[in-house]
């Protein structure tokens, strides 16, 4: 696990500038001083996980492994699962509960729970951290009113939730015996999340309530009784259990009603059960209310087709550009005592879309490439960040129910750093080594900022940052880390060390465009490249 990162200073309150246009945000951590990988290193985490059910969860255990063996080289930490508790609960399309022992994980419908222990003990093999998501959707019988369709969401039944949290935190707690291995018991998960963004009417209803002439959110209260339950019943069974709080959508409605989803921010403060002004909310829903507790705040901060760099246009909303107006609001609220303890910041689900072969929505694959490059840089540099994420290994294809010239073809997620046919995009370049370049200043001698990460290595790694040259050569280039703690920068080399967890924070001369790119240089006299970008 990459437990730490360099520390590159940036005002809590400010957001970072667009992809190429504005560099405020840089000339803002000059002044405040740049984290480098040596002594001013401070420990933060920033692991990556990266979640494909379709894969890890949908295919027989053998390529479970080889695609668990697989995430594991291009150098994610942690692999994100969903135990789906409709496709895990027995009877779930009946309208009657049926009597079994819920907190008894052995009750539960066998070919789930041996999918989900597959994936666990997979990835825990090939050296991989678990988190499980807690989530979509209810059975028919745990919901307040049933919709047409399998997709039960309506008010679920905190108590019935609480009970299939306790079955699976028992069932990945480190002692249950694996039903396959004889002899050998299921890895423990100490990483999970109450729901999936409960904030989006796909997977939470209602979203708001009518009372009287008018509206007022009602998701956000009846997710809050979801989380209780489960975050008891996940500390019952083992007090290391992390429970994440959250795994919201980036944005919302601009307008109520029953199926209208509502922006992170304003979910977050009726949560907490406080107005704009954060003052205590009176409201029958908010009686009882006590400070919310979790070990973190997991959030979705997807751009769709804008840059990482880029803001939600809606009021409320939190992209990755605005994950500062996020962990401020947690700051506040847990110093006004609405929430218990501090919670860093969890990006549990992020990515592109690439178009091709999505013709109706993405960005190019070239272009993905690139984001995913600055918005691992953006993650990085947030203070309070301590997980970045990739959604998806593999696109998951086309719908062959519909025609070739059909978008509802490709209506399926295409974020994959794979085409679904195996090939592989830039974005796997991109995600093994993520590099990112920016102007430092101006003046007589203006610098560029270099960022980049080794994934796939273990401890500090040789890196080299290299520019075309006329001819189409690449050329070594000399840069230097900035030390905050030193009168100076350090000496400029052409080779240099990452800190232990493969990051580095370097500046060189900028001599006006040309193409820059990273080298990994192996110890065994082999060498791979990063993207190349084009300096602004």
């Amino acid at each position: 696990m990459r437990s730490c990162r360099v520390l590159v200073g940036v005002g809590r309150g400010g957001k970072v500038s667009a992809l190429l246009g504005v560099f405020g945000a840089l000339i803002v951590a000059a002044a405040a001083g740049e984290g480098s990988a040596g002594a001013a290193a401070m420990p933060r985490g920033l692991e990556v996980t990266l979640q494909d059910d379709a894969l890890l969860l949908y295919r027989p255990r053998r390529q479970v492994r080889r695609t668990a063996r697989r995430i594991a080289a291009i150098g994610a930490d942690r692999v994100r699962l969903t135990a789906s508790w409709s496709a895990l609960a027995p009877d779930p399309d009946s309208r009657h509960r049926p009597r079994f022992d819920a907190t008894n994980p052995s009750r539960y419908r066998r070919e789930g729970i041996r999918r989900l222990d597959t994936a666990v003990s997979e990835a825990a093999a090939a050296g991989l951290s678990v988190q499980i998501d807690l989530a979509f959707w209810a059975p028919r019988w745990a919901v307040a009113r049933t919709l047409s369709g399998d997709r039960q969401r309506w008010r679920p039944s905190s108590r019935e939730y609480g009970r299939f949290a306790l079955a699976l935190a028992r069932r990945y707690s480190g002692r249950a015996r694996d039903p396959v291995r004889r002899g050998r018991r299921l890895p423990a998960v100490r990483l999970w999340t109450t729901w999936n963004e409960p904030n989006h009417p796909g997977f939470l209803l209602p979203q708001w309530s009518r009372v009287g002439g008018g509206w007022r959110p009602e998701a956000p209260h009846v997710y809050r009784r979801l989380h209780e339950v489960a975050f008891r019943a996940l500390k019952r069974v083992d007090e290391r259990n992390r429970v994440l709080l959250g795994g919201l959508a980036a944005t919302g409605g601009t307008r109520p009603g029953y199926r209208r989803g509502l922006p992170p921010l304003r979910f977050v403060r009726e949560l907490a059960c406080v107005d704009r002004s954060l003052t205590p909310l009176r409201a029958r829903r908010c009686r009882g209310f006590r400070p919310l507790r979790a070990d973190g705040f997991a959030h979705h901060p997807y751009s769709l087709t804008q840059p990482p760099g880029s803001p939600q246009p809606r009021p409320d909303s939190v992209a990755l550009a605005e994950l500062d107006a996020l962990a401020s609001l947690l700051r506040e609220l847990r110093a006004r005592g609405r929430i218990e303890t501090e919670l860093p910041l969890y990006v549990t689900e992020y990515g592109y879309e690439s178009n091709p072969p999505d013709f109706a929505r993405g960005v190019a694959p070239r272009t993905q490439a690139r984001y995913l490059g600055l918005a691992t840089y953006l993650a990085w540099k947030q203070p309070d960040t301590r997980m970045f994420a990739q959604f998806l290994l593999q696109d998951i294809g086309p719908d062959r129910r519909y025609g070739a010239r059909s978008a509802r073809r490709w209506h399926d997620y295409q974020t994959g750093l794979y085409y679904h046919d195996g090939r592989p995009k830039p974005a796997l370049q991109a995600f093994r080594l993520p590099f990112w370049i920016e102007p430092r200043g101006f003046g007589v001698e203006p610098e560029l900022t270099i960022f980049g990460q080794v994934r796939p290595g273990a401890g500090s790694q040789r890196v080299t940052i290299e520019r075309r040259a006329g001819d189409g050569s690449w050329e070594s280039v000399a840069s230097r880390e900035r030390d905050p703690l030193a009168a100076c920068c350090s000496l400029a080399s052409v080779e240099f060390d990452t800190d232990a967890e493969g990051f580095y924070l370097r500046t060189a001369s900028n001599i006006g465009g040309g193409d820059y790119r990273a080298r990994w240089l192996l110890p065994d006299g082999r060498s791979r490249t990063s993207i190349s970008l084009k300096s602004p």
